[in-house]
């Protein structure tokens, strides 16, 4: 059954990818349809009909006209905000970049996506108004917060062997087995104790304005984006540089 017109609507750019001479392929999330890709012709002949809009991390309006199989033809993006702050500091511009991807794997195709578009919205206006790179917490906030939109919650108050609370003994955390889990429960995952396993379950809890400045106790950096690795089944292209510029500031 074909697919009725989709009015204008808000939607984020989360990725492109070339296609042909002169055309792109366009990742969008919007709050009703979810993921989409769509087909922006002549996108990369630099012509005033996008007019710098399709850029990963803008906010458009998007005017979609269903095309063959999956694939939408994206008639017209309006620039609504380019988040030009953000691009100053190349540390926020990498987090942008990977919160624009983790929320757009993680939502689903022709399927309503409120919540993660929601916070993809949110992450990019907090790390366009802030004036310095964001705190290890504003990311594991970032992801939980995902991960628990797209029903991908891990364990953090509880070990996900036993069921009894973490406590303060060693802990492990397993991306792909669920979460925490004491050290005597599960032999396998990252060594993490009680301090990072408070913080990381404050954080999920916590809006992400109030995780920009706030410190993260020493622990895995990806392990949360891990999660959503294992879920996907592929790598976060965006993650790699995310964890350089971490290490490189330790």
């Amino acid at each position: 059954m074909a697919r009725a017109p989709a009015p204008p609507q808000p939607a984020i750019v989360v990725g492109l990818h070339d296609y042909g001479d002169a055309d792109r392929i366009v990742r969008l999330l919007t709050p009703t349809l979810g993921r989409v890709s769509a087909l922006a012709k002549r996108a990369r002949s630099g012509g005033p009909r996008w007019a710098g809009a399709l850029e990963t991390g803008n906010r458009v309006e998007a005017g979609l006209r269903p095309g063959q199989g999956s694939l939408y033809t994206l008639e017209q993006a309006t620039l609504v905000d380019g988040h030009l702050g953000l691009r100053a500091e190349l540390g926020r511009l990498a987090l942008a970049a990977h919160a624009a991807e983790l929320c757009g794997a993680l939502a689903r195709e022709d399927q309503p996506e409120p919540k993660l578009f929601g916070l993809l919205e949110t992450a990019l206006l907090v790390l366009d108004a802030a004036t310095g790179p964001a705190s290890g917490a504003f990311r594991a906030g970032l992801e939980l917060k995902a991960l628990a939109f797209a029903g991908l919650r891990p364990a953090l108050d509880r070990c996900r062997v036993c069921g009894q609370p973490p406590g303060d003994g060693p802990l492990r955390f397993h991306p792909a087995a669920g979460g925490l889990a004491h050290a005597a429960c599960a032999a396998e995952g990252h060594a993490v104790d009680g301090l990072w396993a408070a913080a990381a379950h404050e954080a999920l809890h916590q809006p992400l304005r109030e995780l920009l400045d706030l410190p993260m106790p020493l622990g895995p950096r990806e392990a949360f984006a891990e999660v959503a690795e294992a879920h996907l089944e592929r790598a976060l292209r965006a993650r790699a540089l995310l964890d350089a510029l971490g290490a490189a500031a330790e």
